[in-house]
């Protein structure tokens, strides 16, 4: 069968990347369309002659390694997912839709909702999602565009931020459930997690294309990006220092949003009548620096709203 062949064939890429990785060898991520069409011919076998003629010129019939193919492609840049389907603001980045071309996306809505529930092979189901957007959506761009972190790969960030400022492992397990305090330790560490995740800068603040795509569940873009832009627009009129503007933008303005970012599903139960107490704001610059962030003392807790126990969930739960 397709499904197990093409499954274990992937199980063992990214085992492979596990392993590389522990040995301080290069990141196997892939960030192209093209790098993960060749990653995927070379693993399932598929004649050179066929990633020649065929899907270098993007053709991908029909046929039952073609759709497997397509399938691996998207399990490698993550817009496809065997139990959830395909991630439509994922797979969105890497089509530009022509500029006189008005009805896409209603074409592309329509070609989704018409797959029938019946089709419940991965390979076939990932083949016809993909050509929803392959063939309605616009042209397929070649540039390198954001992966989705896993949930792997984010606990690992976070205990490389851990380890970076020194913090006690009794921190992380305080973030597990669902408490981060508004103090210099916990500020400095969501700055860290936002800059190694790609989806933080302290030039430009959060990116809202990134942070989006990484928000699986969030389903109206506009409402996104309108309460972002107000959050973030409202914590650059103080002067903050590095750590304490990344907690204000990153933290604060996305923390009620369905991002898997930080806490985990596993939370302990907060009164979903009580809000978190709000610190005081001052204005004035932070100047504890990030590299001399160290643990002191039993921080006061904030507890965030029982609201994100459910969102913001796959970042240390090793089942997700």
């Amino acid at each position: 069968m397709c499904t197990k062949r093409t499954t274990g064939l992937i199980a063992l890429v990214w085992l492979a990347c596990a392993m590389l990785e522990a040995n301080s060898t290069p990141n196997c991520t892939v960030t192209t369309f093209d790098e993960a069409l060749q990653e995927c011919a070379t693993q399932l076998g598929i004649p050179p002659e066929r990633l020649e003629q065929e899907y270098s010129l993007l053709l991908f019939p029909a046929d039952r390694d073609s759709m497997c193919l397509v399938r691996c492609i998207g399990v490698l840049l993550r817009f496809w997912n065997d139990t959830t389907g395909i991630r439509e603001a994922t797979i969105r980045q890497y089509y530009q839709p022509a500029p006189e071309d008005h009805c896409y996306q209603n074409r592309t809505r329509s070609c989704l909702d018409a797959l029938e529930p019946s089709v419940t092979d991965v390979c076939e189901r990932a083949h016809r999602s993909f050509l929803c957007y392959h063939q309605q959506y616009g042209y397929l761009t070649k540039a390198d565009r954001y992966i989705p972190k896993t949930a792997l790969e984010m606990k690992q960030i976070q205990q490389d931020c851990l380890d970076v400022f020194g913090l006690s492992p009794r921190r992380l397990n305080q973030y597990q459930e669902g408490h981060f305090p508004d103090d210099p330790e916990t500020q400095c560490f969501v700055r860290c997690v936002g800059l190694r995740t790609g989806l933080y800068s302290d030039r430009y603040g959060p990116n809202v294309d990134r942070l989006y795509i990484q928000c699986d569940s969030c389903a109206d873009e506009s409402v996104f990006r309108e309460r972002a832009g107000e959050c973030i627009a409202a914590q650059r009129r103080h002067k903050l220092s590095r750590c304490t503007a990344a907690y204000r933008t990153l933290y604060q303005c996305f923390r009620d949003d369905q991002l898997d970012l930080y806490a985990s599903i596993t939370t302990t139960k907060v009164p979903t009548t009580e809000r978190p107490t709000k610190s005081s704001t001052n204005s004035g610059p932070n100047v504890i620096p990030a590299l001399s962030v160290r643990e002191t003392g039993q921080p006061q807790l904030h507890l965030i709203p029982s609201q994100i126990e459910i969102i913001l969930k796959t970042l240390y739960n090793g089942k997700y």
